[in-house]
């Protein structure tokens, strides 16, 4: 029964919030690293462009299936399971990779084992909230979750540019570092107090398609889940494209250094930290509406702020970003929690991050070789798409919405 499950739960989980800093810090840290060594070892964002739309069409295999298993198996050790993945598979490689130039295989096979692990850990940690979190105290600890996580955005790339000053640190040290931080998230969610909802024993099992074919149709039959798959692929173009072209632009068009870049993405996640204490202190703001809004202003900013060729102007547009996209993870995540079935949740989740990630590839790739012709008009062809993508989302929407009225 609904009602007396919702009494187990709790209103708070220190673990779930430990280990989502934990996990995303580790990642911060190491794609720091990562990111920064490649443009400077190759001379350009070629291969930082590849590597990412390698890694999309990794998450795009495991998005077909990621939300049948969540919502088939025990969310608790999905998570566990993907993380000690991760965590083997970061520490063997750290042993293997040569520093100085790393090798493209040790490279793509990372990608591989370390998106896999994201694929089913971050859903989990999303899909597992109904069972760990009353239903009524939902949308609060979304916003502290994503605060923890932004935080951990933030002290990433901090401990990233410390690191770098640091002569014998190298993209090694960055990996061991990263593996390190997955062992600790998994003895963190271990502590996780997860009470599943019973399984009603009548309703027959589906094969994998089946299941994946009703949670689009159940997508398409909501209109608020509708709109929030559209706002998740189209800003997702935007964010991902930005992070491919901002080292090469920091190093290139701005002539900054690697503090300058750690200053920007540390700055952007304070900004996240902020928009998640604001939206976990008045949750009215916490909706689809205020979120066009954010979006509006962050592609407005990115047009206006390309005739300025200042860093600082840039790092301000970093700002912005890291501000806009935090709040977009909490009022789509709420949206999604909020609007999904419970039996159906593990399903839109999944299908969201493939929405998201079918596209990546072509955008990481082509920023990856475009951001070396562009230069700093990377940033005004960014805003243009963000202002006219958001437009014509609301059209469509409404047109769908009143297609299901």
């Amino acid at each position: 029964d609904m009602i007396e499950n919702d009494k187990r739960l709790a209103k708070f989980s220190f673990p779930l919030l430990a280990s989502n800093f934990a996990s995303v810090f580790g990642d911060g840290v190491y794609r720091f690293g990562l990111n920064w060594f490649l443009v400077s070892s190759y001379g350009n964002a070629k291969i930082l462009g590849w590597l990412t739309g390698f890694g999309f069409l990794v998450y795009l295999l495991n998005d077909v299936y990621v939300g049948s298993v969540l919502d088939r198996f025990n969310r608790k050790w999905v998570l566990l399971g993907a993380d000690l993945f991760g965590a083997i598979g970061a520490l063997t490689l750290s042993l293997l990779i040569d520093p100085t130039k790393p090798q493209l295989w040790v490279l793509f096979l990372l990608t591989f084992i370390l998106n896999v692990d994201v694929s089913f850990a971050y859903p989990a940690a999303r899909a597992i909230l109904p069972d760990v979190i009353k239903s009524s105290a939902l949308a609060r600890f979304n916003a502290w979750a994503s605060a923890a996580f932004s935080t951990g955005q933030a002290f990433g790339p901090l401990v990233g540019g410390l690191l770098l000053h640091l002569k014998w640190i190298n993209l090694q040290t960055f990996l061991q570092l990263f593996g390190v931080m997955l062992v600790v998230t998994v003895l963190l969610n271990l502590a996780i107090r997860y009470q599943p909802q019973p399984k009603d024993p009548n309703m027959p099992s589906e094969s994998f398609l089946a299941s994946l074919v009703g949670g689009y149709k159940y997508v398409l039959s909501q209109p608020k889940l509708f709109e929030s798959m559209l706002l998740t692929m189209w800003s997702n173009f935007f964010f991902e494209g930005f992070i491919i072209a901002m080292p090469f632009l920091i190093q290139h068009n701005y002539h900054g250094s690697a503090s300058s870049y750690s200053t920007a993405l540390t700055l952007a996640a304070v900004a996240g930290i902020i928009a998640g204490i604001i939206l976990a202190r008045l949750p009215k703001f916490n909706s689809l509406n205020t979120l066009y809004w954010d979006l509006f202003v962050l592609g407005g900013a990115f047009i206006i702020g390309t005739f300025i060729q200042e860093i600082w102007v840039f790092i301000g547009l970093v700002i912005l970003n890291g501000f806009a996209r935090a709040s977009f993870v909490i009022k789509i995540n709420t949206v999604r929690q909020q609007e999904s079935a419970p039996a159906y949740l593990g399903r839109v989740f999944g299908i969201s991050f493939f929405a998201t990630d079918l596209f990546a590839p072509i955008i990481t790739i082509a920023f990856g070789y475009g951001v070396s012709e562009l230069g700093e008009w990377t940033v005004f062809l960014l805003g243009m798409m963000m202002v006219v993508g958001m437009i014509a989302i609301k059209f469509i929407s409404n047109r769908h919405a009143q297609h299901f009225n």
